[in-house]
């Protein structure tokens, strides 16, 4: 077990299937069975040597493991170390005529209302948690919440669902991804590791249902062989399907919402994104890849 969880089996509490969890005002580390599943960091992480402490931030996933607690995920890395594991953080924030970068950490952060919170549901962890993205870290522009309910393992893999919504908090602001280009906003940066295999599906406009999921699978080092992590949108989704982006030199990937072009945030109706990530063995199979895509939007479309 790695240090990060050592304290799970003094301060963990377990709910059904195993799953325990250790929270404190700046994160939530999630175990199952003595196996790491993921930290959420609501404050800011600590930045490794090297790295400026410019770029220390909160309010993402700094670690997602596989079935076998091998560390799927990247933060902090040399080349971008703006990019940080499983995030959703955008790269053109405007108001008043000029912009900031969430998602590079130049000129706004999301800084952490209150604490995290962390319920149990029909046997999954639950964790709630509110942030406001601060405009020179200091007035707040964006409300943002988000919810990341972890399932217990099952056979075939673990889901893990995020679902996020964004409210602006003050008028007359527009955000998007990197100008023209489009990235950034729910992204990956993955660990680095072997046999890189990226599957991009989207189903054309006429299929029903019509799917959208990701894959990203490699031979990541701790596992027992090959690993993925697969990102299902949801149809209700603004934009759906997305655009699928990816950055195999940078083991980064992710859908594009809204694009590269700025669209007001409303102070009165909320956007609202929602995503689950499939953990599992091997590498992408399409048919086991609709099949959960099916059960993510059966069971989610409330």
């Amino acid at each position: 077990m790695t240090p990060l969880f050592a304290a799970l089996l003094l301060t963990g509490s377990a709910f059904a299937a195993s799953l325990e969890y250790a929270a404190t005002d700046a994160y939530v580390d999630v175990s199952e069975g003595g196996v790491p599943v993921l930290r959420y960091n609501h404050r800011s992480t600590a930045v490794p040597e090297g790295i400026g402490p410019e770029l220390a931030r909160g309010d993402y996933v700094s670690a997602l493991y596989g079935l076998d607690g091998e560390l799927l995920t990247d933060d902090y890395p040399k080349d971008h170390p703006h990019h940080r594991a499983v995030n959703w953080s955008w790269a053109t924030i405007r108001w008043n005529g000029e912009d900031r970068d969430l998602f590079a950490v130049r000129g706004i952060l999301a800084r952490p209302v209150g604490k995290p919170r962390v319920t149990s549901t029909d046997g999954s962890l639950v964790i709630t948690a509110e942030s406001q993205w601060k405009w020179d870290d200091e007035t707040p522009v964006v409300a943002e919440a988000v919810t990341i309910r972890i399932f217990p393992q099952e056979e075939s893999g673990r889901a893990v669902d995020f679902d996020i919504t964004l409210n602006a908090l003050v008028d007359g602001l527009e955000f998007c991804g990197r100008l023209e280009a489009g990235y950034s906003g729910f992204n990956i940066r993955m660990a680095p590791a072997p046999g890189q295999e990226i599957v991009f599906h989207s189903d054309a406009a006429d299929m029903q249902p019509r799917r959208a999921w990701a894959d990203y699978s490699s031979a990541f080092s701790g596992g027992t062989g090959r690993s993925g992590l697969a990102i299902l949108q949801h149809a209700a989704n603004p934009g759906y399907p997305q655009e699928w982006r990816q950055y195999p030199e940078l083991n980064f990937f992710q859908p594009i919402y809204p694009g590269g072009t700025p669209i007001p945030l409303s102070k009165s109706e909320p956007v609202r994104l929602r995503y689950r990530l499939w953990i599992h063995r091997g590498g992408a199979d399409e048919t086991k890849m609709d099949e959960q895509w099916d059960a993510y939007n059966n069971t989610s479309s409330r």
